[in-house]
């Protein structure tokens, strides 16, 4: 057994597949397995995964069973003490594997490290421009990616703690999963996908689990949707990021966010106001 299961999604992925195997191929003093939960792609994804890396376990589903129920296959069946969610538009840089154990080693009481994820990384005198530090979340119930497309700066070399992981790439220690582990699952499959991760860092963190930035740990996520830029974004992706937010909202809310619920409320009803007037396709999210 591994002391590291590598966990990937793929659906229609092969246009990614060389960047994510040379990232994980990389990574030193590190021992793994690697998995891969294909969701009924038809663009030869598997095909293409066998042909290169034989090493690769397989589990083909019939159909797309969508983000969070596809992992929660495969850590049903880890046995591993650490699990790494790894996106297939993800490369990891030289160590970060190692850099992330090694914190995650430190403290039995972390239960997700996350790397520096860059959109495109520092090259000569550019600094590199952030896809996120970690998941804050405001006091109106909005969950953002910290510094996502923003240029990196020098504050951002520190190791410290951060309110929730990002499912792009994200090492967990599988126990900590289990202890919060609902009716829902570890990943609460009514999300499909969206707002999943963020979810599963609100049950974490009630449950008093630390989630720690490391930066010396860096990736790339080479994005297919722009989080941070609504225009560019499909009704269908829209759609599913305010239901799943509001999903989000009534699950974890409690008592002891009373202090929340008024700035949630205007929050919410300015953003109705402005999905009516400009984007009443996506009505639809309410139903």
């Amino acid at each position: 057994m591994k002391k590291l299961q590598i966990q990937i999604v793929t659906y229609n992925s092969k246009q990614h597949l060389q960047g994510l195997f040379l990232g994980i191929q990389k990574q030193a003093n590190v021992e793994y397995s690697v998995l891969v939960i294909d969701n009924a792609s038809t663009d030869e994804t598997v095909d293409f995964i066998r042909q290169n890396y034989p090493n690769v376990d397989i589990i083909e589903n019939k159909e797309n069973k969508g983000f969070a129920s596809a992992h929660n296959q495969a850590f049903e069946l880890s046995e591993s003490t650490y699990v790494l969610v790894l996106n297939h538009d993800v490369e990891l840089q030289e160590n970060c594997l190692s850099q992330m154990i090694n914190a995650i080693d430190s403290n039995d009481r972390i239960a997700a490290v996350i790397p520096k994820t860059y959109k495109s990384l520092p090259i000569a005198n550019n600094s590199g421009i952030i896809d996120g530090l970690g998941i804050s979340i405001k006091p109106w119930g909005k969950m953002v990616n910290i510094d996502e497309n923003k240029p990196d700066k020098d504050q951002n070399s520190s190791t410290r703690e951060v309110w929730g992981a990002s499912g792009s790439c994200v090492l967990y220690r599988l126990n900590a999963l289990q202890n919060v582990r609902d009716e829902y699952g570890i990943y609460d499959e009514r999300f499909w996908m969206y707002k999943e991760d963020a979810d599963l860092s609100w049950r974490l963190n009630r449950a008093k689990w630390k989630t720690v930035l490391v930066p010396d740990a860096v990736a790339q996520h080479l994005r297919s949707v722009q989080k941070g830029d609504r225009l560019t974004r499909t009704d269908k992706v829209k759609q599913v990021s305010i239901h799943n937010h509001l999903l989000m909202l009534k699950k974890n809310l409690r008592w002891r966010d009373w202090w929340r619920v008024p700035m949630i409320v205007v929050y919410e009803f300015l953003k109705f106001i402005y999905i009516l007037l400009f984007e009443r396709q996506n009505l639809i999210a309410y139903k």
